[in-house]
This record gives C-alpha cells, sequence and structure tokens, in this order.
C-alpha cells in the first residue's frame, strides 16, 4: 500500500461517504468507490448521496442516490455529523473552494484508489486525492491533496502533484518533475523529465512540455508554447468541463 497522509482507517463497517458534484465525474467517483468497496484491502463505502447546487438536480435520484441539497444547505443541514466526502469536480479552483469549506465543517476528505491503479507502496497519496482506473503511481511520487489523476494517466518516480492539481486521461509526467498547486495537465499532454509546471498553470492537451511553465499560464503545442499569461486565466478552455460552484450561481454546470 502507498503511504497515505490521510487519517482514513479502514475498518469492517463502510464509511459514510457523501460525493460533491453530480456530473460525469460524479459517476465516476461513485463507480471507484464501489469498486472500492469490493476489495478488502481498501475497506468499504456506504455511498449517502449527492451535494449539488444546480436548481435542475433538486429531487432526482443520481444511480439510485439521492440529492442531498446544495452545498450550503448539506453543510448546514449536516454538521457536527461524521461524514466523508470527496469533491467529484473537475475545475481545480471550484474543488479547493469546496474542499476547504467542508473540511472547515468538519468532515474527512475521502482518499480514492481505484483497484486497477498501480501504486508504488513508496508513493505519497494525500487526503482526498482521486486515483481513477489504470494509472501509475511510481516510486516516491507524491499526489497532492484533492488532486485528480484521470484515467490511465502516468506519475513518474519522484513526481510531486501538487494540492487541487489534475492530469486529465492519458497524461504522462515523467520523472523528477514538479507540478504546482492547481496546475491542469490536458488529455494526453506530456511532461518532459524534471520540468515544473507552475502554479495554477494550464498545459493543452496532447502537448509536450519541454521547458518549464511559468505560474498562470497556459502553453499548447509539440513543443508546448506559451499563448496565454493571466492569474485568471480558465482552465476550462483546455480540456475541462465547468464544474459546478458554491451558490450562487444555482444553475452552474456539473464539473
Amino acid at each position: 500500500m502507498p503511504s497515505m497522509d490521510d487519517t482514513t482507517n479502514i475498518t469492517e463497517s463502510p464509511r459514510p461517504l457523501v460525493i460533491v458534484g453530480a456530473g460525469g465525474h460524479g459517476l465516476e467517483v461513485l463507480w471507484v468507490a464501489a469498486r472500492m468497496s469490493m476489495e478488502p484491502i481498501f475497506g468499504s463505502w456506504n455511498v449517502l448521496g449527492f451535494v449539488d447546487d444546480r436548481l435542475s438536480m433538486r429531487g432526482r435520484m443520481i444511480e439510485g442516490l439521492p440529492m442531498l441539497g446544495s452545498v450550503n444547505e448539506f453543510l448546514e443541514t449536516y454538521h457536527g455529523q461524521p461524514l466523508y466526502f470527496h469533491c467529484a469536480l473537475g475545475h481545480n479552483n471550484i474543488r479547493q473552494k469546496l474542499a476547504e469549506m467542508f473540511e472547515a465543517q468538519g468532515f474527512q476528505p475521502a482518499t480514492l484508489i481505484d483497484p486497477t491503479a498501480v501504486v508504488s507502496p513508496r508513493a505519497t497519496i494525500s487526503p482526498g486525492a482521486y486515483i481513477a482506473p489504470r494509472t501509475y503511481i511510481g516510486p516516491m511520487a507524491k499526489i497532492g491533496r484533492h488532486s485528480l489523476i484521470n484515467v490511465a494517466a502516468s506519475i513518474g518516480h519522484h513526481c510531486v502533484m501538487g494540492d487541487f492539481s489534475q492530469a486529465c486521461p492519458g497524461v504522462r509526467v515523467n520523472g523528477h518533475c514538479v507540478v504546482e498547486k492547481l496546475a491542469f495537465l490536458g488529455s494526453n499532454a506530456v511532461v518532459h523529465p524534471g520540468k515544473r509546471v507552475g502554479e495554477s498553470a494550464t498545459v493543452g492537451a496532447s502537448s509536450f512540455v519541454v521547458r518549464d511553465v511559468p505560474s498562470s499560464t497556459l502553453v499548447i503545442g509539440v513543443p508546448a508554447v506559451a499563448i496565454h499569461y493571466s492569474s485568471a486565466f480558465s482552465q476550462e478552455t483546455a480540456d475541462s468541463e465547468p464544474a459546478p460552484a458554491p451558490n450562487p450561481p444555482a444553475n452552474s454546470p456539473a464539473e
């Protein structure tokens, strides 16, 4: 087993879990939680339902599970209860905001690792991280809090994925790389060994990073070149879908 930086104790009783975000990634999170529950080494999850701010989700059932209200409604209703949560949101900044809200209310972040993931016992997986099916996490790699490592991505030896960072499907982060907090790597992007991707930077889909990427910069191409510098740059333009935000607005997309 990899080193786990959270306080989760694997017990015989299923741990109560709430999924924040009822979009496509929320369904993937639900699936991985179910797959983990079938493997004794991971312990089991009892998924109670979803939290989502969209008015269109009110009263709906998702895969047989209820909507538990908006973010604010849930935090008010369930405050102080011993529950786990997982932020199933594709937008890094919104995932950070909501994760910090839930943690401030005393809820425990759930770390989800699909049973098909190949994770070195010398890797460190931090609280709230999501490690998708068919991923690879190499020796001495460090996966930050609430990071999202998506399907078939590989994170090489001695790499660091910062808190709230994201590697989309098929990403290749080679050895000794640093991907800083809130950075976003689009699908099938490759980072050359030893390179650094700065905080809140975005690497476009299928791009090849051969030099360090400054913070808050969008790079695209082979080799990747900077086309945008802005602290307010939206990662949605590169390779992500929009995500639900705390109220308002109530009709924000799900992921």
